[in-house]
């Protein structure tokens, strides 16, 4: 299931808004939504998954068009395409693997995590990740490990809860963790995952640092819903993550499951560097401050690109310097070309720009070539004239 086009009628700051979830008539399989403060990229995501909630209500204000991939029950079961979804998102329908819709907020409170008997939440076609879904993850971890033994009977259970442990690492192989999962603690009454880390110290998931806990519990959650042929809404997955696993952490994402849609709001650049540019969808204001969406040729190519150049070209960051040191720059710059490189006014700013960059910054090592230009065409100041 994925979706191919979105409207978007009146929603907050979103009005008669289209987005096209297709890029040479194929449906992409991760958009990332980008854009400034208040352009409405988690509203995108929200309308999405409010969309599915309110099934039945306010179709003429959102409509989404989706390829279900669900072409052979549909025919089978004699059904029309409105009702295969609408039975799903009732949950009625009772296969194996059915698409869900899963929404991983920016806020999710991290409460101490501890094993329950039971798992509290029931997978469902709609999904948010909460603080009740990642206290499952003690015991998903376990029953997987148990259910698989009792279904590979003919091995030994170290030997399944190595590889199931495997399995979980190896989603978070891409970003060459310091730390890793080893399995369950079995010294307390309460079953914890146990992690460990280079220098060998040993710790449970509610000892991980805050990065960790972002990137641990909010991944492992989404993969405990099994999320196959379904749609992944994440808002801001960069929090709290250092910037060399934010440059990979849309590959963590496509690890989970398979044939899922992935769509991201993110203010990240080193996200924005990780995609191709038919991936980008940026939401900007026009002339008269309404949202629009660039896409496609609109934009900057940032894939691979630094992230000064993401920030500037995408973001539209005017500099990644200081403020108050790219005034000062380009007001010494000014000074320059007006042939002004010998007053006082000059020599005060540049000196302040000497203490603060040193004597290697690029920009005023350009600007010291562009005076020596200027006095050697025999220009002169407007104090020696």
């Amino acid at each position: 299931m994925k979706i191919k086009n979105l409207y978007i009628e009146n929603e907050k700051r979103l009005k008669n808004l289209n987005i096209n979830f297709e890029n040479d008539e194929k449906i992409l399989d991760v958009v990332v939504l980008a854009g400034v403060n208040g352009t409405g990229k988690t509203t995108v995501l929200e309308v999405i998954y409010d969309y599915f909630e309110n099934f039945q209500n306010d179709k003429n204000k959102i409509n989404i068009e989706l390829d279900l991939e669900e072409e052979n029950y549909i025919n089978q079961n004699n059904i029309s395409k409105e009702t295969y979804l609408n039975n799903l998102i009732k949950d009625s329908i009772k296969k194996e693997k059915t698409p869900k819709v899963i929404y991983v907020p920016a806020e999710i409170n991290f409460q101490k995590v501890k094993f329950n008997l039971l798992a509290l939440y029931k997978k469902r076609f709609l999904n948010k990740i909460d603080s009740y879904i990642i206290a499952d993850i003690p015991f998903y971890i376990q029953m997987r490990i148990i259910n698989t033994a009792n279904k590979e009977s003919e091995k030994k259970l170290g030997n399944v809860r190595d590889e199931i442990i495997a399995e979980i690492n190896g989603i978070f192989d891409i970003l060459d963790m310091d730390t890793r999962l080893i399995g369950m603690s079995t010294e307390t009454t309460e079953i914890l995952p146990i992690f460990t880390n280079l220098s060998g110290d040993k710790f449970d998931i509610n000892e991980l640092s805050s990065g960790e806990k972002q990137l641990f519990l909010r991944t492992l959650a989404t993969k405990m819903l099994n999320p196959e042929n379904s749609i992944i809404l994440i808002d801001e997955p960069e929090l709290s993550l250092h910037p060399k696993w934010q440059q990979r952490i849309v590959d963590v994402y496509r690890k989970i499951g398979k044939n899922n849609q992935i769509i991201i709001a993110t203010h990240s650049p080193h996200i924005l560097g990780s995609v191709k540019k038919e991936n980008i969808m940026l939401l900007d204001k026009d002339d008269e401050g309404k949202i629009v969406i660039k896409t496609g040729d609109e934009l900057y190519d940032s894939y691979g690109q630094p992230t000064d150049r993401v920030l500037k070209d995408i973001m539209g960051l005017e500099t990644t310097r200081n403020p108050k040191v790219f005034k000062l720059l380009e007001e010494a710059g000014e000074l320059v070309d007006k042939n002004e490189y010998e007053s006082e006014e000059f020599k005060t700013k540049y000196k302040k720009l000497r203490e603060i960059l040193g004597n290697k910054d690029e920009d005023l090592l350009l600007m010291d070539m562009d005076i020596q230009i200027r006095k050697k065409r025999g220009l002169k100041n407007v104090e020696s004239k």
